[in-house]
């Protein structure tokens, strides 16, 4: 499973520049790590930083057009569609698209013991930070429905980082994606750190038209997609032309 992960992240790697030599971080050197992320109670008088999701149509690629659009001509498509793995590929936190338990349940691994909680309709676990500490961080997003769904918190740097504990679809019930191993908050298999990172790791084959945004002398992200999940047009290619010449033929 770890060479397996590691063969991937050169690969990944690649896609913005990076090489395996930068990825490829020995289990026995600490990691440089951004600052923490900010408390999951930050002061609602505070500004907080713009997700991914808010900013995330590319500029300068106007050819993408709005997915409901497809439904024009193509609704039976379109309705098949909606509601398929594609659809639920990735999506906000929500009541309506969260699947695991949430309910102050718990789940312990080699002497770490998380709990997944709620605040009204907001999601949260706490768990190890990048630091070796507790600490409570909001859940963002969602990543698939079947057989499992993980999740995943937002960092600074535009990062977004997948949890290694996922909720098993098929028999309800927490897991954690590396049962035989021990992962400390400083190996670069630990939820926070880079080979969990979903930008580079994974947002290619879970939304349209995604853009890495990756800013190597910074080494930060600002990813953005067109559509948050797997539409029409990740498939079909960009659309606004085709739909531009279908709505003048009607």
């Amino acid at each position: 499973m770890r060479n397996t992960l590691l063969l991937w992240a050169a690969v990944a790697a690649a896609s913005i520049g990076v090489t395996a030599t930068d990825v490829v971080v020995q289990r026995d050197k600490p990691e440089q790590h951004p600052a923490n992320p900010a408390p999951a109670t930050t002061p609602e008088s505070e500004t907080p930083r713009k997700s991914p999701i808010e900013s995330s149509t590319p500029t300068g690629n106007p050819a993408f057009a709005k997915n409901q659009s497809c439904a024009e001509c193509h609704k039976k498509e379109f309705d098949k569609w909606l509601g398929s793995d594609h659809e639920r590929a990735m999506q906000h936190a929500s009541p309506g698209t969260v699947l695991g338990n949430f309910n102050e349940a718990e789940f312990a691994h080699f002497g770490v013991t998380s709990r997944f909680f709620r605040k009204d309709d907001r999601f949260y676990v706490r768990t190890e930070g990048p630091d070796g500490k507790m600490a409570d961080f909001e859940i963002k997003y969602t990543f698939g429905v079947d057989p499992l769904q993980q999740y995943m918190v937002e960092f600074p740097g535009g990062r977004v980082q997948c949890l290694t504990i996922a909720w098993d679809t098929d028999r309800n019930r927490w897991f954690s994606l590396y049962p035989d191993e021990i992962i400390p908050h400083d190996d670069p298999l630990h939820w926070t750190r880079r080979l969990q990172n979903w930008n580079f790791m994974c947002a290619d084959c879970h939304s349209t038209n995604l853009r890495q945004g990756y800013d190597f002398p910074a080494d930060t992200f600002n990813t953005t997609w067109s559509e948050i999940n797997v539409s029409c047009q990740a498939c079909h290619g960009p659309g606004q032309a085709h739909l531009d010449w279908a709505r003048t033929k009607r």
